[in-house]
């Protein structure tokens, strides 16, 4: 969520049928503002009365260097209940990938000549539980990258990841209502990516759920001001 108004896009994921939406800030590590994400926990509390889905709080941290991505997590992790980093470069992905206070490790493809991840990078994955997110979005908009190319490094994700499996989940990475999709044409879109019924079901609904039962349960865990259960039956 990049300069999105929160109420719109709470009532936008509603009328879809979403049960759980996370409104992510996406922030430099290298000097994350920490009150544009106060203010996120604020809004999505007051939202809770106002739609049925469970809005919560998100940061998806942007990093050059691995030590500013360290510095930064514990100081935004308190804050939200969704932690994702964007990845792309090697020690960016292994730092991500290494630390249990980060939920998930975005595009770890970006500008590579595969999937981004090698050995020590799955071992760390399935050893951590750090989720590999799709970025829908990104296919959306390209950003700079040709669409084939792109799918090409998805399908080289979904292929290794039958082979390891690892955790993996996808985000929507909407920035406006617009660019939202039904449940439908989203289950679509990974279809023609290449994943199979079960894997999108678990990517989508399953994952999502245990990311958010395990943020809650385990020892490092924040509570936002105004949640006293996550997550739906």
């Amino acid at each position: 969520m990049d300069e999105v108004d929160p109420l719109r896009m709470a009532l936008a994921t509603d009328r879809l049928g979403y049960e759980v939406v996370i409104l992510t800030l996406r922030l430099r590590a290298e000097d994350p503002d920490l009150d544009e994400l106060e203010w996120l926990a604020e809004e999505t509390a007051e939202l809770r009365d106002r739609v049925d889905a469970l809005v919560l709080p998100g940061c998806q941290l942007e990093a050059e260097d691995p030590g500013a991505l360290r510095r930064a997590i514990p100081r935004v992790r308190p804050l939200v209940y969704y932690l994702a980093v964007g990845g792309g470069r090697p020690g960016i992905n292994r730092a991500a990938l290494g630390d249990t206070r980060v939920d998930a490790l975005s595009h770890p493809e970006r500008g590579n000549p595969h999937a981004g991840l090698g050995k020590h990078e799955l071992e760390l994955a399935r050893e951590k539980r750090t989720y590999v997110e799709i970025d829908l979005a990104r296919l959306l908009r390209r950003s700079g990258e040709r669409l084939a190319w792109q799918v090409s490094r998805l399908r080289d994700l979904l292929r290794m990841r039958r082979r390891k499996r690892f955790p993996l989940t996808v985000a929507l990475g909407a920035r406006d209502p617009l660019e939202l999709l039904p449940a439908r044409q989203l289950e679509d879109v990974l279809d023609l990516l290449g994943l199979s019924e079960g894997e999108a079901r678990e990517a989508l609904v399953e994952a999502p759920r245990e990311l958010l039962r395990w943020n809650v349960a385990c020892k490092h865990v924040f509570v936002v001001p105004g949640v006293a259960v996550v997550g739906h039956g």
